[in-house]
């Protein structure tokens, strides 16, 4: 109850601030609450303490506006801060700049009434409240389910993974440990047992999914193409109607989805089994029946937009990072869906210049990219990456976001790269060179104005299309995947 009192009284507390420094306040002693309710295991305050911290964030975003609409802080002219009288600027809000732009953009991503559905929708899928959780929520959000899907076993599986290797269920292991001293003996014991059953239970089930597990065969075929074999062979009492519809193009319709609905079709079907850093996903539909999707986000790497028109065009730029389609769908769907898609993303975002790669470790050489005319531009470079003891592998880009502690809204450490990168292999990190290079196609979409221009400022160089070499096993040719006639591709 006590609690509860303290965060309706935080709430009051934010509705009546109009200084940002009043706000920051809260947010600061917010965040510090939350830090001790995670550390106590007190799991409904941590989440009470998460909420009152993301809103105060995006109070103090709403103010910064403000402020800086009325002159009573430095705007940007030109990316310069312009001169104005008695400026109240950012190091004296005890605000860096990265939390200004954070919160800024929160603030001005949705209304009020959105928002409270959206936390309300992180607290239910995620359980523990997070920014990265609720950001998610707000992009479900703003685009709802249009679709009613079972939730893939796939799914199931990926979620039960994350809840396995759950770093906030280890370190509540750990603090309980470490205080077990202070543990009612009924508790304890109920602990101890329940901590017994659950690896009695899952060294059975693993013995019983390892028992008839078979690996991805690199016989030369495509992984999509595997799985969508071994698909093929399941029984779906509805299958006759999807693939009565899918004759042909007449039923099918392209339309953004939520990426609640992609990552049902995604983990089941893409090489990788995530959506990666997607932020918009579109669907290809046969009637009422989702047949695949693709999804478009950002790539690695702070460089990449601007390397491959210049710099001028680098906000025209934008990555399809994952895609797939059902076994039982048109044979040219993946074609289809990435035309359609790739135009309704230029419609609504801007961006007019689609980065795609092909994976040769999932047989990968990019036909379909091939198959709808775009164009092919080599392999990427090698790149490093560091194995942590647990063998889990991160791209080595990683090693700077831990160089700083920015909590609280103070630097509390900070440490150069060579620094961060000498205590991560002092942890038992191994730092190395990922050889395995991925093929990379460019796609321009637009009218025939603004193609010619992008193409004349591609400055990655063009090759020849790669082809796939014959399969040991068949003994014939496996390059067509997705075979599109070439009057097709050449319509794009």
């Amino acid at each position: 109850m006590t609690a509860l009192i303290r965060y309706d009284a935080a709430r009051r507390a934010l509705a009546a601030a109009h200084r940002v420094d009043e706000v920051k306040a809260i947010r600061d002693k917010a965040e510090a609450v939350r830090v001790y309710a995670k550390q106590a295991g007190d799991f409904a305050l941590q989440n009470q303490a998460a909420e009152i911290r993301i809103r105060a964030e995006r109070r103090a975003g709403e103010l910064l506006v403000d402020m800086q609409t009325s002159g009573e802080r430095h705007a940007k002219e030109r990316g310069r801060p312009t001169k104005v009288s008695s400026p109240t600027t950012l190091p004296k809000l005890g605000i860096t700049r990265d939390q200004s732009s954070k919160w800024q953009r929160l603030a001005g991503m949705i209304d009020d009434a959105t928002f409270d559905a959206a936390v309300a929708l992180a607290k239910e899928k995620d359980g523990e409240l997070t920014t990265a959780g609720l950001l998610r929520a707000i992009r479900e959000t703003l685009t709802p389910s249009q679709i009613i899907i079972e939730p893939d076993i796939n799914l199931v599986a990926a979620e039960l993974t994350r809840d396995i290797e759950s770093q906030g269920r280890k370190a509540k292991l750990e603090t309980v440990v470490r205080l077990r001293s202070r543990l009612n003996p009924t508790v304890r014991k109920r602990l101890i047992l329940a901590l017994k059953n659950s690896t009695d239970n899952s060294t059975q089930y693993q013995v019983q999914l390892a028992k008839d597990f078979e690996d991805y065969p690199t016989n030369g075929k495509a992984f999509q193409r595997v799985i969508r074999e071994r698909m093929a062979k399941e029984v779906d009492p509805l299958l006759a109607a999807k693939e009565a519809l899918a004759k042909d193009f007449t039923n099918a319709s392209v339309r953004e989805i939520s990426l609640a609905d992609a990552r049902n079709v995604i983990v089941a079907n893409e090489w990788l089994g995530n959506l990666g850093s997607a932020e918009h996903s579109w669907g290809l539909f046969f009637g009422d029946y989702l047949a695949g999707c693709v999804c478009f986000g950002s790539t690695a790497g702070t460089k990449v937009r601007s390397s491959v028109c210049g710099a001028e065009y680098a906000d025209k730029v934008v990555t399809l990072v994952r895609g797939c389609c059902e076994h039982w769908s048109h044979p040219h769907s993946a074609s289809y869906l990435i035309t359609q898609a790739c135009k309704l993303m230029s419609h609504k975002t801007g961006a007019h210049v689609f980065i795609a790669y092909a994976d040769p470790r999932a047989g990968e050489i990019g036909v379909v990219y091939q198959a709808v005319g775009w164009l092919f531009c080599g392999l990427t470079s090698p790149t490093e990456k560091f194995r942590r003891p647990d063998g889990k592998v991160y791209d080595a880009r990683n090693v700077h976001l831990l160089t700083r502690d920015r909590r609280f809204g103070k630097l509390r450490y900070k440490r150069s790269r060579a620094e961060q990168k000498q205590l991560l292999i002092s942890e038992g990190c191994e730092f190395f060179k990922d050889d395995q290079r991925k093929l990379r196609y460019v796609g321009i979409y637009g009218d025939r104005r603004t193609k010619r221009i992008l193409r004349a400022a591609l400055r990655w160089e063009t090759l020849p299309y790669p082809k796939r070499e014959t399969s040991g096993e068949e003994r014939v040719p496996t390059i067509d995947v997705d075979p599109v006639p070439k009057a097709f591709a050449a319509s794009v």
